[in-house]
């Protein structure tokens, strides 16, 4: 029975998380009516928002905490991308279509629900700190990175942004939303986790593989480099707890999808980093109760 309990907790994890994802996907290749552009819009403008308004305003932490978070977050990313720089140098491989691919985790869609299960609403709210760090650096340095340049009116127009300045105001202050906000938020906020993990499962079913091997290698390689990257940061940082297990799952986590479709935005190899997504994906799913073991 012991032996049993870690296995019976991973698989509460890990279970919901790929049903999901596979309904979305069964439901693209049965080629059932899906409107990606409404929903990527709702969960994009609305859910989300929502979701990162609501799960950090109920957060007990003070604002120590939310810029320890914060900062945990963006130096993941930042030193996972310089992990990656002189490997991608070495074997003469594009940076812009690279580097943002091993930079940047999906802490969104996957991530998410990860340590929600996990680490129930404490996890949540952490998780969507990292998201929220990780939103602003991805539509700022990713697009910068696939196209030369920063984008600032696309930083303006991303409504997490906002939802994050919003809530840390709630937790710094003391001010509590009126009932009729809380409730609103919090349902259009549920919304959120099952609608990134059922659209990641019909993005995923939308992809090609091409070059299999180098995609398969590259997205090892971010896995590996998320995980390194996490380790380090957790040791430097001497984050203990939840906060570790989070860091740790959200920096691990494979290729954003956004990747991709900066890549195909900018066209930079857009087939070569859908396979990324796709191969990290894979391996992320068989990897993820190994890690759940290392951080729960």
């Amino acid at each position: 029975m012991d032996l049993l309990a870690p296995l019976s907790g991973i698989a509460a994890v890990v279970v919901p998380v790929f049903l999901i994802a596979a309904l979305g996907f069964g439901w693209k290749r049965a080629a059932l009516p899906y409107d990606s552009a409404f929903i990527t819009t709702f969960a994009i403008n609305v859910s989300t928002p929502c979701l990162v308004f609501s799960s950090l305003a109920r957060l007990t932490l003070g604002g120590e905490e939310l810029l320890t978070m914060a900062a945990a977050s963006i130096g993941c990313m930042l030193l996972a991308g310089i992990l990656a720089t002189p490997l991608l140098l070495l074997f003469r491989l594009p940076l812009r279509v690279y580097l943002p691919a091993l930079s940047f985790p999906n802490g969104g869609n996957m991530g998410i629900p990860v340590c929600l299960f996990a680490f129930g609403e404490t996890g949540l709210g952490l998780a969507v700190l990292f998201f929220a760090a990780l939103a602003v650096l991805q539509f700022t340095v990713g697009p910068a990175l696939a196209a030369g340049r920063t984008d600032f009116r696309q930083v303006v127009r991303t409504p997490v942004i906002y939802a994050v300045a919003l809530a840390v105001t709630v937790l710094l202050t003391g001010i509590q939303p009126p009932q009729w906000v809380t409730n609103t938020t919090t349902l259009l906020g549920n919304c959120a986790v099952p609608l990134m993990l059922f659209s990641l499962g019909v993005a995923l079913a939308g992809l090609r593989m091409q070059g299999i091997l180098r995609s398969l290698g590259m997205s090892a390689l971010r896995i590996v480099l998320g995980f390194v990257a996490g380790l380090v940061i957790v040791q430097i940082m001497g984050l203990q707890g939840t906060i570790r297990g989070v860091v740790l799952l959200q920096s691990t986590m494979p290729v954003a999808v956004f990747n991709y479709l900066w890549a195909l935005r900018y066209n930079n190899a857009p087939e070569e980093v859908a396979g990324m997504v796709l191969g990290s994906t894979a391996m992320a799913f068989l990897a993820l109760p190994l890690l759940l073991l290392a951080v729960m």
